[in-house]
């Protein structure tokens, strides 16, 4: 019980910087990602409640508020509407899964289906966090990777299906803080590599292309 109340407080916890850095305009949330997380994370919330979830049960229902909050935040700060090229690819996909947890009985599925798309968005973060890794918030993505932990314990049990979620979420948070921290060390050793120049980088990476060749523009 302890491990679950302190895994919710510090998952309250971990969205006031994040949010306060975004007022501030000091963060510039991934759109495409926050607004597949808000819809995503409703649906896990959800399965997880159709599973019979109780002592993680806060901590999945803090991530559905603060993911909504934080997409209706991005929205409103953004001044261009249209999204970027491999948004746009990602976001039809997003659709597709959400039709599949529609369609599914089974709640093992549709929660799988909720994490693979879960993650299509995590990789945009991901992507920004090394290339811009001063537009994101590290302690917000640090509380999260702590809140999920404590979420894990808070089960008392093997239970895959309980723990797919916090699961992810540690995986998640600690990619995109291993992301930020590539590229500040990227940004410390070579200042001279332009930022256009590292998001190349990791278009080629995510693509399987040399760096050099054409890519999609945004």
């Amino acid at each position: 019980y302890r491990a679950g109340l302190a895994s919710a407080c510090l998952s309250i916890y971990a969205f006031w910087p994040y949010i306060r850095d975004i007022l501030a305009n000091r963060t510039r949330p991934e759109r495409a990602s926050w607004l597949i997380w808000a819809l995503l994370s409703a649906v896990s919330l959800l399965g997880q409640v159709y599973e019979g979830a109780d002592r993680s049960l806060g901590f999945a229902m803090i991530q559905t508020a603060g993911t909504v909050i934080i997409c209706g935040l991005t929205c409103w700060k953004t001044t261009q509407w249209a999204f970027k090229t491999e948004d746009s690819q990602v976001l039809p996909a997003t659709a597709v899964g959400i039709w599949l947890w529609a369609e599914m009985e089974s709640a093992a599925y549709s929660l799988f289906v909720t994490i693979t798309m879960s993650m299509m968005g995590g990789l945009l973060t991901m992507k920004k966090a090394f290339v811009d890794p001063t537009s994101a918030t590290w302690s917000t993505w640090a509380a999260f990777f702590v809140s999920a932990l404590l979420a894990v314990v808070a089960i008392g049990g093997f239970d895959w299906l309980l723990l797919a979620y916090p699961l992810y979420v540690m995986v998640l948070s600690g990619g995109i803080m291993l992301c930020m921290a590539a590229g500040r060390v990227v940004q410390a050793r070579r200042p001279e590599v332009a930022p256009e120049h590292r998001k190349q980088l990791t278009l080629s990476v995510m693509s399987f292309r040399p760096v050099g060749s054409p890519s999609a523009s945004e």
